[in-house]
């Protein structure tokens, strides 16, 4: 048997915590463990989920991706972290909405320093980059 300490309950919290009883003979001690454990594996274990990216802007024009990014959320805290490593993508907002208005102002960036730049000026990782997103759009821009 497990060691147990005393503690002092409120009668009003005691009572909630009979009303949190899944049978009659679940303790105090097992209510809480349980309720701890369910607070615990809530929102910290669950694996980020993905949402993909299917338009994006690019000088106040909205473009159809030819592939959706998948772009993976996690929270933490009140906030929503949205990130693809591979498309150099990464914000973090209150909300899901202002995450991916910031995603997509990332994504503009990315084409303005990479796309719209002198493509001799560029060295041969950002050259691979630049192609990479130039083959998501497949409208001329």
């Amino acid at each position: 048997m497990q060691s147990m300490s005393s503690i002092k309950i409120a009668t009003g919290v005691k009572d909630r915590l009979n009303g949190l009883k899944e049978h009659p003979r679940e303790t105090y001690s097992d209510v809480i463990e349980r309720l701890v454990n369910e607070l615990a594996t809530d929102t910290h274990d669950q694996p980020p989920f993905q949402i993909p990216l299917l338009y994006v802007r690019i000088r106040d024009t909205i473009h159809t991706l030819d592939h959706p990014i998948d772009l993976s959320c996690e929270r933490d805290n009140e906030d929503f972290i949205l990130y693809n490593h591979e498309f150099h993508l990464l914000a973090t907002a209150p909300n899901l909405h202002e995450a991916l208005v910031e995603i997509t102002d990332e994504f503009e960036e990315n084409w303005k320093d990479y796309v719209e730049q002198d493509i001799h000026k560029l060295s041969s990782g950002a050259q691979l980059f630049r192609q990479k997103l130039i083959s998501l759009i497949p409208e001329e821009i």
